[in-house]
């Protein structure tokens, strides 16, 4: 038979397990972008080259509001080792720009994580469908917020192409209104290969 004493403490260690229990906050769902595939045996040699970016599909308020001003991206992309060297080159504010990026090994072909600056943090970056020769869909993700991008290698674009964008589109949830097309003027001159 328990004395009260023993009792009384047993009651005490029982509610504060439960009250720590209930403290605790559920798993966090997976990122949106932990579910993407990645192009199956990715090749980062065929990828590399000259891409035109043509559209994005993102719930980000900035683009949607500031959509207007887009100008047409260009990226070159070059293999360096497991991670790939990127440069976008684009127009803002009618100067031309060059912006280098080390797109990093994560160890899982055609996944890639870009260290960014700001209190977002990195970017995660999946090649989720390629060609090689015509298209390519990117998916990105910063704190949580998923984008897909559609890349073609020239224009115009072809349906088929348009078609592949708009299913990765409406299968990461997002719709036609999140959707912006690039302009096809504009674009900057190609700046001369760099030697990575």
């Amino acid at each position: 038979m328990l004395t009260p004493r023993i009792a009384a403490l047993l009651t005490l260690l029982l509610a504060s397990s439960s009250l720590g229990q209930r403290a605790r906050r559920p798993p966090r769902p997976p990122s949106p972008i932990s579910t993407i595939q990645p192009k199956a045996n990715f090749d980062a040699q065929q990828f590399a080259g000259t891409w035109l970016l043509v559209a994005v599909a993102s719930p980000c308020r900035h683009l949607q509001e500031q959509g207007h001003r887009a100008e047409a991206t260009t990226l070159h992309v070059a293999p360096q080792g497991s991670a790939m060297t990127v440069s976008t080159f684009r127009k803002l504010d009618g100067i031309c720009w060059a912006v280098r990026q080390l797109y990093g090994n994560t160890g899982r072909p055609g996944r890639f994580l870009l260290q960014a600056r700001g209190a977002r943090g990195p970017v995660d970056v999946v090649v989720g469908d390629t060609d090689y020769r015509g298209f390519a869909v990117l998916y990105l993700e910063r704190a949580r917020q998923l984008s897909v991008k559609l890349y073609v290698r020239s224009l115009p674009v072809g349906d088929s192409f348009l078609s592949v964008f708009e299913q990765r589109v409406q299968g990461a949830n997002l719709t036609e209104d999140h959707t912006l097309f690039f302009p096809k003027y504009g674009e900057c001159p190609s700046l001369p290969e760099a030697p990575w």
